[in-house]
């Protein structure tokens, strides 16, 4: 074959590899939204269940791999945190602690006050002070 032929080629696959490097650096992440529930759980049982063993808690509801848990219970408080996003949390029967779900700011519905009860799928990362579940959505 003719050099300038191959060049040609050897220029177009490395143009078609950048293009896909470039395409799979900017994804961005899934949110829970369009995962599958694994797990569907109040508010007081999940931290229950962190509270009296926190490593089966964590085998159970964080996982080797990303994994979505469907909790439903009462907003103790929906309030601002970091810039883009938003913090809804729910009432246990631990008055020192709750579920603490983050959602991207405008993905909350308007309608959530405290004290309504919601269910909500996010993405369980463990627990600190509070059991945390993050990319959030809304179940309707």
């Amino acid at each position: 074959m003719n050099k300038k032929i191959i060049l040609l080629i050897l220029i177009a696959l490395a143009l078609m590899a950048g293009v896909f490097v470039w395409m799979e650096f900017n994804r961005g992440l899934s949110g829970a939204e369009e995962m599958p529930v694994k797990e569907q759980v109040s508010a007081s049982v999940l931290l229950e269940a962190f509270q009296t063993d926190e490593a089966g808690a964590t085998a159970r509801f964080v996982g080797t791999t990303e994994q979505v848990v469907q909790v439903h219970g009462t907003v103790r408080a929906v309030e601002a945190s970091a810039p883009g996003s938003m913090n809804v949390v729910l009432s246990t029967d631990d008055d020192m602690a709750g579920v603490v779900c983050e959602f991207r700011e405008g993905d909350v519905p308007a309608e959530w006050k405290a004290g309504m009860e919601v269910s909500i799928k996010g993405i369980c990362t463990g627990m600190l002070l509070d059991v945390i579940l993050v990319r959030c959505a809304a179940v309707q």
